[in-house]
């Protein structure tokens, strides 16, 4: 009965952490907090630490929007939220930023790629990352009618 009890106990542990479904990764789960921010240029201008909307052509950034995150291959790993805008002021204009965060992604990676709406995927490196650098997902009001209405 003992010879049973310690490895059976190994095995729930490791389950209970999530070792045991992470099949294609070759070390255990470090997991970090991925944040970052969506930035849409040409907002109108006010106080800078305000709440804004993405200018009016910009029709897939929204606060409770969809953010992706994906491996290298573009195979979906997690989803995230976009978070109120905030009026950020940005040399000669005034952006309106989305703020987003998916806890305990793994740095087994080398990279992730993150989009949100109808955008095409940016790549990030899991280290940048991993050492608390922002994922910042620029977006220019000028070319954003592109996406479907």
């Amino acid at each position: 009965m003992r010879r049973l009890v310690l490895p059976l106990l190994l095995v729930l542990s490791l389950g209970g952490c999530g070792w045991l479904s992470r099949a294609d990764e070759t070390s255990k789960p470090d997991g970090f907090l991925l944040h970052g921010y969506v930035s849409v240029a040409g907002a109108a201008a006010g106080t800078p630490g305000s709440a804004c909307l993405a200018p009016s052509p910009v029709r897939d950034v929204y606060q409770g929007g969809t953010v992706r995150i994906a491996d290298s291959s573009g195979r979906p790993i997690a989803a995230a939220e976009l978070a109120a805008g905030v009026l950020a002021a940005d040399g000669g204009g005034f952006d309106c930023n989305f703020a987003f965060e998916q806890r305990n992604v793994s740095s087994g990676r080398a990279t992730y790629q993150i989009s949100v709406g109808s955008r095409p995927a940016i790549s990030f490196a899991t280290k940048d990352l991993a050492e608390g650098r922002p994922a910042v997902i620029p977006v220019s009001a000028a070319t954003a009618s592109s996406s479907p209405s």
